[in-house]
């Protein structure tokens, strides 16, 4: 999976004046290279039509070693696209069958910061387009995952945001949040309702914790409160 595919007209004319000064890192695949981390230098040394060549340090590696190169290379980046950031991820956990937490540590990031990255596969592929092109901002897209909206009610948002602009969007986005609260519980279950609000890092690093755990939220947050009330009860 390549990060780095983002327009970068000024790489492409310091790219044109200077050349591709860094090396690149690639590694052989079959009779071709892959580029593992300089994604961007590569494309623009492509696109600017003078560079023919480019400085390459070649490296054998697998696949999860290429995968964290190129996932290192940009997850500190500010401009990185949160919806590619968070396919690499989950699927650099999945590769490896370790948590959430084991990957936090080995990237220097936070648990929460990878679970709302992770969080972008919730959303329909349509909104994930928007996000992706900067129509629907990652706070916003991080609302409708937070509601667990289904496929068609996305569609709805993404329409909104397409045909009538960011403002509009985000009205629709709370009218839905506003009648998902209405409806509340069926009659008879017995519930405690915890508001982290829209833009909780509490609420995406319990996220984190559970799907560490293989279990939904709801039923990691409540054993949480069961082992809790169990402890205060022998004390």
């Amino acid at each position: 999976m390549g990060f780095g595919d983002e327009e970068d007209e000024e790489l492409v004319e310091n790219v044109k004046s200077e050349g591709v000064k860094d090396e690149l890192l690639v590694r052989p695949v079959g009779d071709v290279y892959e580029v593992v981390r300089g994604r961007r230098r590569f494309l623009s040394a492509k696109q600017s039509g003078v560079v023919k060549e480019v400085p390459c340090i070649v490296r054998e590696m697998t696949d999860e070693e290429a995968l964290d190169n190129s996932l290192m290379e940009v997850i500190f980046r500010k401009d990185v696209d949160p919806v590619s950031l968070g396919k690499a991820i989950k699927k650099r956990l999945e590769m490896s069958g370790k948590s959430l937490r084991w990957y936090a540590e080995k990237t220097k990031k936070s648990p929460s910061t990878l679970s709302e990255w992770i969080r972008m596969n919730d959303l329909s592929e349509n909104l994930q387009k928007l996000v992706s092109d900067g129509s629907v901002s990652f706070r916003d897209a991080l609302k409708v995952a937070r509601l667990g909206l289904p496929r068609e009610k996305q569609e709805d948002l993404a329409r909104k945001a397409t045909e009538e602009g960011a403002e509009e969007f985000r009205k629709a986005l709370e009218r839905m949040r506003t009648e998902q609260e209405k409806r509340g519980a069926p009659k008879g279950l017995l519930i405690i309702r915890v508001n982290f609000g829209m833009d909780s890092n509490v609420y995406d690093t319990l996220k984190g914790l559970a799907e560490e755990k293989g279990l939904e939220l709801g039923d990691y947050a409540r054993s949480i409160l069961e082992e809790h009330v169990a402890a205060l009860r022998r004390r």
